[in-house]
Protein backbone atom coordinates (compact mmCIF):
# COMPACT_ATOMS: atom_id res chain seq x y z
CA UNK A 1 0.00 0.00 0.00
CA UNK A 2 1.00 3.98 -0.59
CA UNK A 3 1.91 5.60 2.90
CA UNK A 4 2.78 9.35 3.37
CA UNK A 5 5.56 10.21 5.61
CA UNK A 6 5.42 13.88 6.88
CA UNK A 7 9.25 15.58 7.53
CA UNK A 8 9.13 18.40 9.42
CA UNK A 9 12.16 19.40 8.62
CA UNK A 10 14.65 21.08 6.45
CA UNK A 11 11.26 22.64 6.02
CA UNK A 12 7.84 20.74 5.94
CA UNK A 13 7.71 18.36 3.35
CA UNK A 14 6.12 14.61 2.62
CA UNK A 15 7.75 11.44 0.65
CA UNK A 16 5.40 8.99 -0.58
CA UNK A 17 6.50 5.06 0.16
CA UNK A 18 4.79 1.34 -0.42
CA UNK A 19 4.93 -0.84 2.66
CA UNK A 20 2.55 -3.87 4.02
CA UNK A 21 -0.83 -3.42 5.13
CA UNK A 22 -0.80 -3.34 8.69
CA UNK A 23 -2.02 -6.20 10.94
CA UNK A 24 -4.64 -5.08 13.38
CA UNK A 25 -4.44 -5.78 17.38
CA UNK A 26 -6.29 -6.30 19.56
CA UNK A 27 -9.16 -3.99 19.95
CA UNK A 28 -8.48 -3.24 16.87
CA UNK A 29 -9.47 -2.71 13.12
CA UNK A 30 -7.92 -1.90 9.79
CA UNK A 31 -9.55 0.46 7.87
CA UNK A 32 -9.32 1.18 3.84
CA UNK A 33 -9.28 5.18 3.84
CA UNK A 34 -11.70 7.30 1.72
CA UNK A 35 -10.75 10.18 3.37
CA UNK A 36 -8.42 11.56 5.50
CA UNK A 37 -8.26 14.47 7.19
CA UNK A 38 -5.58 17.02 8.31
CA UNK A 39 -5.12 18.79 11.82
CA UNK A 40 -2.71 21.45 12.97
CA UNK A 41 -0.65 18.95 15.18
CA UNK A 42 0.21 16.77 12.00
CA UNK A 43 2.83 18.95 11.49
CA UNK A 44 3.44 21.22 14.81
CA UNK A 45 4.25 17.80 16.95
CA UNK A 46 6.33 16.14 14.51
CA UNK A 47 8.21 19.95 14.73
CA UNK A 48 8.22 19.47 18.29
CA UNK A 49 9.59 16.18 18.49
CA UNK A 50 11.66 16.05 15.78
CA UNK A 51 10.27 13.41 14.13
CA UNK A 52 8.54 11.88 11.04
CA UNK A 53 5.76 9.85 11.14
CA UNK A 54 2.45 9.17 8.37
CA UNK A 55 0.35 11.70 11.67
CA UNK A 56 -2.71 11.59 9.87
CA UNK A 57 -5.20 10.92 12.60
CA UNK A 58 -8.93 11.63 10.78
CA UNK A 59 -10.00 8.49 9.00
CA UNK A 60 -13.26 7.37 7.18
CA UNK A 61 -13.27 4.64 5.04
CA UNK A 62 -14.56 0.80 5.14
CA UNK A 63 -13.43 -1.71 7.44
CA UNK A 64 -10.67 -4.30 5.88
CA UNK A 65 -9.82 -6.43 8.47
CA UNK A 66 -10.61 -6.76 12.55
CA UNK A 67 -8.23 -7.69 15.38
CA UNK A 68 -9.49 -9.97 18.23
CA UNK A 69 -11.80 -9.12 20.69
CA UNK A 70 -13.94 -7.10 18.16
CA UNK A 71 -17.62 -7.71 17.92
CA UNK A 72 -19.66 -4.76 16.82
CA UNK A 73 -17.83 -4.56 13.68
CA UNK A 74 -17.60 -6.44 10.57
CA UNK A 75 -15.72 -6.24 7.38
CA UNK A 76 -16.99 -4.11 4.83
CA UNK A 77 -18.87 -1.93 7.16
CA UNK A 78 -18.11 1.87 6.43
CA UNK A 79 -16.66 3.88 9.44
CA UNK A 80 -14.96 6.63 10.64
CA UNK A 81 -12.27 6.54 13.22
CA UNK A 82 -9.99 8.23 15.29
CA UNK A 83 -6.04 6.87 15.01
CA UNK A 84 -3.92 6.69 17.97
CA UNK A 85 -1.86 10.28 18.24
CA UNK A 86 1.84 9.54 17.22
CA UNK A 87 1.56 5.95 16.55
CA UNK A 88 2.40 3.86 13.23
CA UNK A 89 -0.64 2.66 11.04
CA UNK A 90 -2.05 6.46 10.73
CA UNK A 91 -4.26 8.18 8.45
CA UNK A 92 -2.47 9.30 5.38
CA UNK A 93 -2.41 5.46 3.90
CA UNK A 94 -4.84 3.48 1.55
CA UNK A 95 -4.84 1.31 4.96
CA UNK A 96 -5.26 2.77 8.26
CA UNK A 97 -5.13 1.16 11.95
CA UNK A 98 -7.80 2.70 14.84
CA UNK A 99 -9.07 1.24 17.68
CA UNK A 100 -12.53 0.04 17.83
CA UNK A 101 -13.51 1.86 21.06
CA UNK A 102 -12.69 5.39 18.93
CA UNK A 103 -14.28 3.90 15.92
CA UNK A 104 -18.27 4.46 14.61
CA UNK A 105 -20.50 3.54 11.60
CA UNK A 106 -20.33 6.81 9.35
CA UNK A 107 -20.66 9.82 9.78
CA UNK A 108 -17.95 10.88 11.45
CA UNK A 109 -17.27 11.54 15.16
CA UNK A 110 -16.33 15.10 16.11
CA UNK A 111 -13.70 16.58 19.29
CA UNK A 112 -14.36 15.23 22.32
CA UNK A 113 -12.69 18.29 24.52
CA UNK A 114 -16.16 19.92 25.26
CA UNK A 115 -17.06 17.64 27.44
CA UNK A 116 -15.14 14.97 29.85
CA UNK A 117 -12.13 17.16 31.20
CA UNK A 118 -13.70 20.33 31.73
CA UNK A 119 -16.83 18.41 33.16
CA UNK A 120 -19.37 20.03 31.56
CA UNK A 121 -22.27 17.49 31.38
CA UNK A 122 -22.42 15.87 27.51
CA UNK A 123 -26.46 16.66 25.74
CA UNK A 124 -27.19 12.40 27.03
CA UNK A 125 -26.70 12.94 30.37
CA UNK A 126 -29.90 11.95 32.45
CA UNK A 127 -29.39 14.78 35.01
CA UNK A 128 -29.71 17.39 31.95
CA UNK A 129 -31.35 20.16 32.18
CA UNK A 130 -31.13 20.27 35.82
CA UNK A 131 -27.28 19.99 36.66
CA UNK A 132 -26.93 23.08 35.27
CA UNK A 133 -26.42 26.45 36.66
CA UNK A 134 -28.25 29.08 34.83
CA UNK A 135 -26.77 30.44 32.81
CA UNK A 136 -23.37 28.25 32.34
CA UNK A 137 -20.94 30.65 30.17
CA UNK A 138 -18.59 29.10 28.33
CA UNK A 139 -15.59 30.83 26.26
CA UNK A 140 -14.03 29.45 22.94
CA UNK A 141 -11.37 30.81 21.70
CA UNK A 142 -10.55 29.66 17.85
CA UNK A 143 -14.03 29.21 17.42
CA UNK A 144 -14.02 29.38 13.74
CA UNK A 145 -11.87 26.06 13.57
CA UNK A 146 -13.14 22.62 13.35
CA UNK A 147 -12.82 22.06 16.52
CA UNK A 148 -14.14 25.16 17.90
CA UNK A 149 -17.16 25.15 15.56
CA UNK A 150 -17.65 21.51 16.98
CA UNK A 151 -17.18 23.02 20.52
CA UNK A 152 -19.94 25.11 19.89
CA UNK A 153 -22.43 22.85 17.98
CA UNK A 154 -22.14 20.41 21.41
CA UNK A 155 -22.59 22.80 23.95
CA UNK A 156 -25.58 24.35 22.31
CA UNK A 157 -26.61 20.62 22.43
CA UNK A 158 -26.15 20.31 26.20
CA UNK A 159 -27.85 23.85 26.68
CA UNK A 160 -24.99 25.46 27.98
CA UNK A 161 -24.99 29.51 27.10
CA UNK A 162 -24.00 31.94 27.20
CA UNK A 163 -21.05 30.74 24.62
CA UNK A 164 -18.27 33.45 24.22
CA UNK A 165 -17.09 32.49 20.30
CA UNK A 166 -13.43 33.78 19.81
CA UNK A 167 -12.58 34.46 16.72
CA UNK A 168 -11.45 36.24 13.57
CA UNK A 169 -11.84 36.78 10.10
CA UNK A 170 -12.92 33.68 9.39
CA UNK A 171 -15.96 34.05 11.76
CA UNK A 172 -18.69 33.88 8.91
CA UNK A 173 -19.91 30.25 9.95
CA UNK A 174 -19.40 31.06 13.64
CA UNK A 175 -22.41 33.13 12.78
CA UNK A 176 -24.64 31.22 11.81
CA UNK A 177 -24.29 28.94 14.95
CA UNK A 178 -24.37 31.54 17.85
CA UNK A 179 -27.55 32.24 19.78
CA UNK A 180 -27.85 35.92 20.28
CA UNK A 181 -31.05 35.26 22.19
CA UNK A 182 -29.21 32.97 25.04
CA UNK A 183 -26.76 35.42 25.43
CA UNK A 184 -24.04 34.12 22.95
CA UNK A 185 -21.69 36.72 21.82
CA UNK A 186 -18.92 36.82 19.25
CA UNK A 187 -15.60 38.22 20.40
CA UNK A 188 -12.64 39.55 17.28
CA UNK A 189 -8.93 38.57 18.54
CA UNK A 190 -7.34 40.41 16.02
CA UNK A 191 -7.80 43.89 18.46
CA UNK A 192 -5.02 42.75 20.51
CA UNK A 193 -5.42 40.71 23.86
CA UNK A 194 -6.13 43.56 26.00
CA UNK A 195 -9.02 44.68 24.12
CA UNK A 196 -9.80 41.23 23.95
CA UNK A 197 -10.29 40.59 27.04
CA UNK A 198 -12.40 43.72 27.59
CA UNK A 199 -14.42 42.35 25.02
CA UNK A 200 -15.29 39.02 26.25
CA UNK A 201 -15.67 40.59 30.15
CA UNK A 202 -18.61 43.28 28.25
CA UNK A 203 -20.12 40.07 26.54
CA UNK A 204 -20.21 37.94 30.16
CA UNK A 205 -22.01 40.75 31.59
CA UNK A 206 -21.36 40.18 35.49
CA UNK A 207 -20.83 36.49 34.74
CA UNK A 208 -18.42 34.47 35.89
CA UNK A 209 -17.05 31.64 33.35
CA UNK A 210 -15.76 28.44 35.09
CA UNK A 211 -14.46 27.14 31.52
CA UNK A 212 -12.86 27.68 28.37
CA UNK A 213 -11.29 25.83 25.48
CA UNK A 214 -8.32 26.78 23.52
CA UNK A 215 -8.56 25.59 20.67
CA UNK A 216 -5.50 26.91 19.19
CA UNK A 217 -2.76 26.58 22.09
CA UNK A 218 -0.04 28.54 20.00
CA UNK A 219 1.91 32.09 20.74
CA UNK A 220 0.82 32.08 24.35
CA UNK A 221 -3.28 32.27 23.72
CA UNK A 222 -3.97 29.99 27.09
CA UNK A 223 -2.72 32.59 29.04
CA UNK A 224 -5.68 35.36 28.13
CA UNK A 225 -7.94 32.64 28.83
CA UNK A 226 -6.72 31.57 31.99
CA UNK A 227 -6.88 35.69 32.91
CA UNK A 228 -10.64 35.38 31.84
CA UNK A 229 -12.14 32.56 34.13
CA UNK A 230 -12.93 32.21 37.42
CA UNK A 231 -9.65 33.00 39.39
CA UNK A 232 -10.76 29.90 41.87
CA UNK A 233 -11.42 26.63 40.05
CA UNK A 234 -11.70 27.97 36.84
CA UNK A 235 -10.31 25.03 33.79
CA UNK A 236 -8.73 25.74 30.84
CA UNK A 237 -8.98 22.99 28.43
CA UNK A 238 -5.46 23.20 25.76
CA UNK A 239 -5.49 21.16 22.66
CA UNK A 240 -1.29 21.00 21.77
CA UNK A 241 1.72 19.32 23.81
CA UNK A 242 4.26 21.21 22.51
CA UNK A 243 3.74 24.11 24.94
CA UNK A 244 4.44 23.78 28.80
CA UNK A 245 1.60 25.91 30.18
CA UNK A 246 3.71 26.93 32.99
CA UNK A 247 3.62 30.58 32.48
CA UNK A 248 3.81 32.54 35.75
CA UNK A 249 1.43 34.60 34.39
CA UNK A 250 -1.58 32.07 34.81
CA UNK A 251 -3.66 32.52 38.44
CA UNK A 252 -2.88 30.22 40.43
CA UNK A 253 -6.08 28.68 41.26
CA UNK A 254 -6.71 28.23 37.22
CA UNK A 255 -6.28 24.91 35.70
CA UNK A 256 -4.50 24.29 32.65
CA UNK A 257 -5.72 20.61 30.87
CA UNK A 258 -3.80 19.01 28.02
CA UNK A 259 -6.60 16.59 26.42
CA UNK A 260 -5.50 14.49 23.18
CA UNK A 261 -6.72 11.66 21.62
CA UNK A 262 -4.02 8.93 23.03
CA UNK A 263 -5.71 9.66 26.40
CA UNK A 264 -9.54 8.35 25.22
CA UNK A 265 -8.16 5.33 23.12
CA UNK A 266 -5.83 3.37 25.84
CA UNK A 267 -5.19 5.96 28.64
CA UNK A 268 -1.87 6.45 26.77
CA UNK A 269 1.07 9.34 27.70
CA UNK A 270 3.16 11.32 25.70
CA UNK A 271 6.24 11.20 28.07
CA UNK A 272 8.35 12.81 25.23
CA UNK A 273 5.99 16.12 24.95
CA UNK A 274 7.02 18.99 26.37
CA UNK A 275 3.93 19.44 27.87
CA UNK A 276 3.18 18.51 32.11
CA UNK A 277 2.16 15.28 32.36
CA UNK A 278 -2.00 14.38 32.29
CA UNK A 279 -2.98 13.36 35.85
CA UNK A 280 -3.58 9.46 35.26
CA UNK A 281 -6.76 9.74 38.15
CA UNK A 282 -8.46 12.06 35.28
CA UNK A 283 -8.08 9.91 32.59
CA UNK A 284 -9.48 6.34 34.25
CA UNK A 285 -12.52 6.55 32.99
CA UNK A 286 -11.43 7.65 29.25
CA UNK A 287 -11.58 4.65 26.93
CA UNK A 288 -14.90 3.19 28.50
CA UNK A 289 -16.62 6.59 28.29
CA UNK A 290 -15.53 7.44 24.40
CA UNK A 291 -16.94 4.42 23.23
CA UNK A 292 -20.41 5.50 24.36
CA UNK A 293 -19.61 8.92 23.03
CA UNK A 294 -18.35 8.50 19.35
CA UNK A 295 -21.59 5.88 18.85
CA UNK A 296 -24.12 8.47 20.23
CA UNK A 297 -22.42 11.75 18.52
CA UNK A 298 -22.54 9.68 15.08
CA UNK A 299 -26.52 9.19 15.86
CA UNK A 300 -26.70 12.96 16.37
CA UNK A 301 -24.80 13.51 13.11
CA UNK A 302 -26.94 11.12 11.55
CA UNK A 303 -30.48 12.63 12.81
CA UNK A 304 -29.06 15.95 12.10
CA UNK A 305 -28.82 17.48 15.33
CA UNK A 306 -25.23 18.68 14.49
CA UNK A 307 -23.74 19.02 11.63
CA UNK A 308 -20.58 19.03 10.05
CA UNK A 309 -18.11 21.22 9.63
CA UNK A 310 -16.91 23.47 6.18
CA UNK A 311 -14.10 21.48 4.22
CA UNK A 312 -11.68 21.65 1.52
CA UNK A 313 -10.78 18.76 -0.55
CA UNK A 314 -7.48 19.21 -1.38
CA UNK A 315 -6.83 17.44 -5.11
CA UNK A 316 -4.47 14.58 -5.93
CA UNK A 317 -5.04 12.63 -2.73
CA UNK A 318 -1.96 11.37 -0.94
CA UNK A 319 0.66 13.42 -3.33
CA UNK A 320 -1.39 16.36 -1.81
CA UNK A 321 -1.03 15.86 1.70
CA UNK A 322 2.52 18.06 1.50
CA UNK A 323 0.57 21.07 -0.17
CA UNK A 324 -2.24 20.89 2.32
CA UNK A 325 -0.44 20.68 5.94
CA UNK A 326 1.95 23.33 4.13
CA UNK A 327 -1.38 25.62 3.36
CA UNK A 328 -2.23 24.52 7.05
CA UNK A 329 1.04 25.65 8.59
CA UNK A 330 0.58 29.08 6.38
CA UNK A 331 -2.78 29.52 8.64
CA UNK A 332 -5.10 29.38 4.96
CA UNK A 333 -7.49 27.07 6.23
CA UNK A 334 -10.22 30.18 6.45
CA UNK A 335 -12.25 28.43 9.11
CA UNK A 336 -12.39 25.15 6.74
CA UNK A 337 -11.28 21.68 7.22
CA UNK A 338 -8.52 20.56 4.58
CA UNK A 339 -9.27 16.53 3.71
CA UNK A 340 -7.91 14.13 1.24
CA UNK A 341 -9.78 11.54 -1.20
CA UNK A 342 -7.12 8.57 -0.77
CA UNK A 343 -6.63 6.44 -4.16
CA UNK A 344 -7.50 9.89 -6.03
CA UNK A 345 -4.48 10.39 -8.16
CA UNK A 346 -3.02 13.17 -10.42
CA UNK A 347 -5.41 14.62 -13.22
CA UNK A 348 -8.35 12.27 -11.62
Amino acid sequence: MKEVMVHPFPELHTTIHNVPIPTPAAGEIIIRVSVAGSNVKDWAHLQSLHRSLNSGDDIAGTIHALGDCVSEFKIGDRVAAMHRMLKPGGAYAEFAVAPATSSSPAPSPSPLRVYGRPFLPPSWSPVLPYSLPRPTPLIIYGASSALGSFAIKLAKASNIHPIIAIAGASHAYVDTLLDASRGDRLVDYRNGAEKMKEDVKTALNGLVARNAIDCISANGTWVTLTQLVDPNGGIVSVVSGVNRYDESEIPEGVKVLYTYVGTVHDGAYLPSMPCQPVDKEEVRGDVEWVGGFVRYLSGMLGRGEVGGHPFVVVPKGLEGVEGGLRRLKNGEAGGRKFVYRVGEEVGE
